[in-house]
């Protein structure tokens, strides 16, 4: 079983100040701007269509599973609303993934992904590929979880395609011992690597 986590990010548009007068000799004060980890929009981007760009939801650690929920929900719909069904494997963490109910054609699916791809959320920053931290965060929360007696759990780096890395328990055999005590520790351990740093 693989455990995944998504977060949101809030991207913030910073504005430029207007020039003052025209003609003026002062020079244009500089505007100090804040880029959160693994955010795509900037304030000036746009949509291939022209329309202003929008960043990606992202999940974030401390999130509820309501919350990751309705992040999903709305990838979901939109994907329903064009023609195609939750792909398998793609459910909110510690959740059974999700069973399309009817086969659909994989052009319809290829096409409502692209077209809801701005909906769809992205991992956790500590999960997230792009972060090239992620790995060692992984490393570290594998440790922690087998401190605290999860037998089997191993390190999962994001295949081909895949926006993040994970984690899976259980093993060859699925254990449900390591899976449930796996699952229940996992929100520990993150919030003591990401505080504490973890064990190296």
């Amino acid at each position: 079983m693989t455990l995944t986590r998504r977060i949101v990010v809030i991207a913030s548009l910073a504005t430029l100040p207007a020039l003052a007068a025209c003609g003026s000799s002062e020079p244009a004060h500089k505007v100090a701007t804040l880029r959160t980890p693994g955010t795509t929009a900037t304030a000036g981007a746009r949509a291939s269509n022209g329309t202003p760009a929008v960043a990606r939801p992202r999940e974030r650690l401390d999130m509820t599973p309501e919350e990751s929920d309705a992040l999903w929900e709305t990838y979901n719909r939109c994907l329903s609303d064009h023609g195609a069904g939750p792909k398998a494997g793609r459910a909110p963490a510690g959740r059974p993934a999700a069973v399309p109910g009817r086969p659909v054609d994989s052009k319809v699916q290829a096409k409502a992904e692209a077209a809801c791809l701005p909906m769809k959320p992205l991992p956790a920053w500590q999960y997230d590929r792009a972060n090239p931290e992620s790995l060692d965060f992984i490393h570290k929360l594998v440790q922690c979880l087998r401190a605290k007696g999860v037998r089997y759990v191993e390190e999962e780096p994001a295949g081909p395609g895949d926006d993040q890395n994970s984690i899976s328990f259980g093993g060859k055999n699925n254990d449900p011992g390591s899976i449930s005590k796996g699952l229940n520790l996992t929100p520990t351990c993150e919030k003591e690597v990401v505080v504490g740093g973890g064990r190296k």
